[in-house]
């Protein structure tokens, strides 16, 4: 069992404890749930938080803390990469010389990236041009030969 789903029982058979002791109801078997209650606790390494009245996994948390900052150190080349300057331009701990630099080079990136896929585009229109012209050339040249027309069996 995910160990969040867990901590989410131990946190709502807690509740339920306190909703009977509030209300005097305990009975023999909630004394043992009780027992078990904290066996489980000290198993799965759940820390109590007196505020806010649950237990939490702390160790989760940081873990879960620290893989975001990896994650976040990971893919930061791979977005600089992917939006270039335009990125950058939004960072908050830029000066604003940085961010209006940013934006110049970002600029710039969008008028060349422009200009090669507009030569993309040319290239495959010529292509395609070329490609035409000599389908077209090979069926005159089959009409050319004197090709003569299908005769049908009577």
């Amino acid at each position: 069992m995910y160990k969040g789903n867990q901590e989410v029982l131990v946190n709502d058979t807690l509740n339920l404890l306190r909703g009977k002791l509030v209300r005097f109801i305990l009975e023999d078997g909630d004394m043992r749930m009780i027992a078990n209650l904290v066996a489980t606790a000290d198993e799965l390494g759940l820390e109590y938080d007196p505020e806010k009245m649950v237990y939490r996994d702390v160790k989760a948390r940081e873990a879960r803390a620290k893989s975001r900052a990896q994650l976040a150190k990971e893919l930061e080349p791979g977005l600089n990469a992917i939006f270039g300057m335009e990125y950058a331009q939004h960072d908050p701990n830029l000066s604003p010389e940085e961010k209006a630099a940013a934006k110049k080079q970002a600029a710039k990136q969008r008028r060349e990236s422009k200009k090669a896929e507009e030569a993309r585009e040319a290239k495959r229109l010529e292509t395609n041009r070329k490609a035409r012209e000599k389908y077209h050339a090979k069926k005159k040249k089959g009409k050319a030969n004197g090709s003569k027309a299908r005769k049908t069996s009577s």
